[in-house]
């Protein structure tokens, strides 16, 4: 049985001589949205899953910022109720459509996952619960405690555990850190962060 890989890297005509892509959301087909947040074009899945990609260059920027710079982006990028959509076998890169994105992590309890290809280097994350915090929680104490006890599970039992022994996994991890301290408000991060010292 032949298996359909979707096209998730739209032509949409060009631009003062220029081709215009328009790239998918690799999980729910959704078209990516550009958003510029303390300097760094992030693609949102606006209005679908709600996860972002990132390329090598944005990276980079993210890793100069302060923490917190792209928190905003949890609050402004509209997630539709009920899409939980994990990876299955066929989901490939957004940008070079020809290489399957490796999981770094996963929960579906936090319906949160970190995947990267492995050809261009960019970065799909969808943070799942971590952007609900304000709209499930009522009090700031229970939403201090819910980001504890994500973060418990993101930084100390997945990102801790990876092999660092491999420079490319050690890379990767401080690459996980890095995007969800952009990605977070100050106040809901933990005080120590794994291999910031690495």
């Amino acid at each position: 049985m032949d298996s359909v890989i979707p096209v998730i890297m739209e032509f949409v005509g060009n631009e003062n001589g220029r081709l215009v892509l328009v790239m998918k959301c690799p999980a729910c087909e959704n078209e990516l949205l550009k958003i510029s947040v303390a300097g760094v074009n992030v693609l949102a899945c606006e209005g679908g899953c709600g996860s972002y990609w990132f390329d090598t260059l944005q990276i980079k920027r993210l890793m100069e910022r302060l923490p917190g710079a792209g928190a905003s982006l949890l609050k402004t990028v509209r997630r539709a109720d009920g899409v939980k959509t994990f990876r299955n076998n066929q989901h490939i890169c957004p940008k070079c459509q020809s290489t399957l994105l490796y999981r770094h992590c996963f929960s579906r309890e936090l319906e949160m996952e970190v995947d990267q290809c492995s050809k261009c280097g960019g970065w799909w994350v969808d943070v799942g619960t971590l952007a609900t915090l304000e709209s499930r929680y009522s009090t700031e104490a229970d939403r201090k405690q819910a980001a504890e006890d994500y973060f418990i599970t993101v930084f100390q039992n997945k990102v801790a555990n990876m092999n660092r022994v491999n420079h490319d996994t050690l890379e990767a991890a401080q690459t996980i850190v890095e995007i969800f301290t952009f990605l977070t408000p100050p106040i809901y991060l933990p005080q120590k962060l794994p291999i910031k010292d690495y």
